[in-house]
């Protein structure tokens, strides 16, 4: 099972890297306690750069961003509710174990709304997710 779920990790690196590539970026990868990274950069000056000042955009409105990827459990308690006074359950606590979800995470140099830049990676980004969920 370990060898699936790094895998489909893989797949989805290879996917997104294989579509940062095309915009001529550069990337490194990283893999430390179950956790893998990849850092993207548009050359060496970005990477001083973003060293001195962390994640932000150039002049070119363009920025050094990342994925981190893990897997994680979550095990909880959760409590069902009436909503709006119905209700076809009674309020009982129900255990919940979701066992080896793939966390993602992209980093990006401004928020979405404002850099067209952080905007076309992030939907890079949430296609690649929706290609290997297929």
């Amino acid at each position: 099972m370990d060898f699936i779920r790094t895998n489909q990790r893989k797949v989805f690196f290879l996917f997104f890297l294989n579509e940062i590539l095309k915009i001529n970026y550069l990337y490194e990868y990283n893999s430390y306690n179950n956790e893998e990274s990849l850092f993207f950069i548009n050359d060496k000056n970005m990477l001083l750069h973003h060293e001195d000042i962390c994640y932000n955009l150039d002049i070119d409105n363009k920025g050094y961003f990342c994925i981190e990827a893990k897997i994680v459990n979550l095990h909880g308690i959760a409590k069902l509710f009436e909503f709006k006074s119905e209700s076809n359950f009674g309020p009982y606590d129900i255990n919940i174990q979701l066992d080896d979800i793939f966390y993602y995470v992209l980093v990006l140099p401004d928020f979405i709304e404002n850099s067209q830049f952080c905007s076309d990676i992030h939907s890079l980004f949430v296609n690649n997710l929706e290609r290997i969920r297929l």
